[in-house]
């Protein structure tokens, strides 16, 4: 008897501490394609992120050229902000997404440009 309960114990523990991995920031650290379908039609962008702790940063690079980008992550839940600067202007256009795996998905937030859905893959 005593030997099933040190299993049951154990089965709990393991439970438990992956119950607590999946609960803990997701890794966004990487290079990453990203997919958007505006009414202004689809763009692909990329980033590469470098992730200490729930904090990133990193480099996007879009159709208006390359602009640093940051964020956080908290569990699989992130939010990016970046500022396009050109000689024209400037735009601010903010991600807020789900990681999951190698996949972000989410919505994309583009100031008077309005929103748009976007997908992502990590790159290899």
């Amino acid at each position: 008897m005593m030997h099933v309960r040190t299993r049951t114990m154990a089965a709990a523990l393991l439970l438990a501490a992956a119950a607590q991995t999946l609960a803990a920031d997701g890794s966004m650290a990487g290079n990453w394609a990203l997919k958007i379908v505006s009414p202004q039609g689809t763009r692909l962008p990329k980033m590469s992120l470098v992730q200490e702790g729930n904090h990133l940063s990193g480099s996007y690079q879009g159709m208006r050229g390359e602009a640093p980008i940051a964020g956080t992550i908290t569990g699989n839940e992130f939010d990016l902000t970046v500022k396009i600067e050109t000689k024209d202007a400037s735009l601010v256009v903010e991600y807020k997404g789900v990681l999951t795996g190698d996949a972000l998905s989410g919505k994309v937030i583009m100031g008077r440009l309005g929103e748009a859905a976007f997908t992502g893959t990590r790159a290899r």
